[in-house]
C-alpha cells in the first residue's frame, strides 16, 4: 500500500489499531470511531 508509507510511524500504529478495533466489532470497514479507538490504544 505505497500511500500507507507516506504517514509517519504513529500515523501507521494507530491505522492498525484501528483495523483491529474495526475487527472486533465485526465491522468490514474503518470509520472515525475506530480511528478514535485506535488514538486511545496506541496512548496507552
Amino acid at each position: 500500500m505505497p500511500a500507507f508509507n507516506r504517514f509517519t510511524e504513529r500515523a501507521r500504529k494507530v491505522v492498525l489499531l484501528a483495523k483491529e478495533e474495526a475487527k472486533r466489532f465485526n465491522h468490514d470497514y474503518i470509520g472515525t470511531e475506530h480511528i478514535l479507538l485506535g488514538l486511545v490504544k496506541e496512548g496507552e
